[in-house]
């Protein structure tokens, strides 16, 4: 018997072998075994229990997905298909600096300021340690003034600072520095394959809560993109010399089981890249494959014929571009914005009048984030009132984004509230300045960019079922 969680909200399993609850019998020598299963809930689950209350449930775990213990929903057909590595057989984890405070900025200037200090020989460790305390705290991996000692001899290198994706639309700026433990997991293997802004899919192995669908970036990725660690798996590779493409020096990302299906088919890489993302982003795949998606690599069902293949590519085209907060969406972000997204997440002062930024109308003060331990930010609660059905995010006591549906504010990328989450860190005691005005567009670009994906859903569940038949 093992028991998830605390008193109120938990779940007491039962897994016996032999007795009264499974059975064994010995045929030829070997013992061939029952499972079954049943859960409690709530503060009586351990009365309940002892009462012997509730149906066992018989199961037979699937090797393809671990031998899991515990009932889940499977689709008719998952284990045959091939799991994510088996048709992208190169990923890598997400970046981890372990110094976020120091190596990662919103703002370009600010980080280049903090550098400058750091690699000047003529200011000294004490100051460095006073302006930029974690930088130069000693870890069992880090040593600080070691290791900027190091750093000052060889000098700084300006063309690595670089796009970062830090959180689900969150791009900020990092330095990526080779050398030393100043970046505690840099990511050398991965860093060459990041170029030309080509896309990158980020899923993960096995949620710690439940399954989210991947994200799509094309900067450098954090390990933090997604709950429980992140992994990058690019559409294509910087070649060795020895595997060399043309003249590109590129590979695609391929297995010879992708390579063989896309060859007979007579199709691109891209057009299984972009497949995988639609599948993984149609509602009822996560629905109808949540027990195996919490166990494992998500499986991706291949459709058989050209047509199929081209059209799932085509809707995951434009998920990806609706994904990248970088890549501008007509009709999204840019052009005409469609009917349906216009009046989304607008930007007004309650009283009417006209925003003023000087009067701290962009000031992000109504408390969606503070300083927690160690420079960890801390979500707080904000201020979000309901109007006719949708919401009215604050961002201070005049201003606010209007008319944000339900659905958009609660939309999770990564485990992440995403706008909530974007909030937190700029709230004005922690960025310490004003939002600008193209951060305040930026926040109603997002609200926009993810109502477009929930009005996909549809489409993509179809094309799930098309592809998984």
């Amino acid at each position: 018997r093992v028991s998830h969680g605390g008193e109120d909200a938990a779940a007491t399993s039962a897994i016996e072998r032999g007795g009264g609850a499974a059975s064994t019998s010995e045929r030829g020598g070997d013992a061939a075994a029952t499972i079954r299963f049943r859960h409690f809930w709530g503060r009586t689950k351990r009365e309940d229990l002892l009462a012997g209350k509730g149906e066992y449930q018989i199961l037979s775990p699937v090797a393809e997905l671990g031998f899991p213990f515990i009932p889940g929903q499977v689709a008719t057909g998952y284990v045959g298909w091939p799991a994510l590595p088996e048709l992208f057989p190169t990923s890598f984890p997400g970046v981890k600096t372990s110094r976020d405070d120091f190596l990662v900025d919103i703002d370009r200037d600010r980080l280049l300021a903090r550098l400058r200090d750091y690699f000047d020989p003529d200011v000294s460790h004490a100051a460095i340690r006073q302006l930029n305390p974690g930088v130069m705290e000693d870890t069992a991996r880090f040593k600080g003034e070691k290791t900027r000692d190091i750093l000052r001899r060889r000098g700084f290198l300006p063309a690595n600072v670089v796009r970062y994706c830090y959180r689900p639309f969150d791009v900020r700026w990092l330095y990526w520095e080779p050398e030393t433990k100043l970046l505690d997991e840099k990511r050398s293997e991965y860093f060459p394959h990041v170029f030309d802004s080509h896309r990158t899919l980020v899923s993960q192995q096995k949620p710690r809560r439940e399954w989210q669908p991947p994200q799509v970036i094309s900067q450098l990725g954090c390990l933090d993109l997604m709950d429980r660690g992140a992994s990058c798996f690019p559409l294509y590779l910087n070649s060795d010399s020895e595997l060399l493409l043309e003249s590109e020096g590129r590979r695609p990302n391929l297995s010879e089981k992708a390579t063989a299906y896309l060859s007979g088919l007579n199709a691109e890489p891209a057009a299984l890249f972009h497949h995988a993302l639609a599948v993984m982003h149609a509602p009822a795949y996560r629905t109808e494959n949540a027990g195996a998606l919490r166990q494992d690599w998500p499986r991706i069902p291949l459709p058989a014929t050209h047509e199929a293949l081209l059209h799932s590519a085509e809707l995951g085209r434009r998920v990806a571009a609706l994904l990248d907060p970088e890549t501008p969406v007509p009709g999204v972000t840019t052009g005409v914005v469609r009917d349906d997204l216009k009046g989304l997440a607008v930007f007004t002062r309650i009283d009417g009048g006209p925003v003023d930024p000087q009067a701290g109308d962009l000031d992000s003060t109504a408390g969606w984030g503070h300083a927690g331990k160690g420079g960890v930010t801390m979500p707080g609660r904000g201020r979000v009132e309901t109007v006719d059905g949708a919401l009215d995010i604050y961002l201070n006591e005049h201003c606010c984004w209007r008319n944000v549906p339900a659905s958009v504010w609660e939309y999770t990328i990564g485990g992440y509230p995403v706008i909530k989450k974007w909030l937190s860190y700029r709230e004005k005691a922690l960025l310490g300045r004003g939002l600008t005005i193209d951060e305040v567009r930026y926040v109603a670009e997002t609200a926009r960019r993810i109502a477009a994906l929930i009005a996909l859903q549809r489409s993509l569940d179809e094309n799930y079922a098309t592809a998984k038949c």
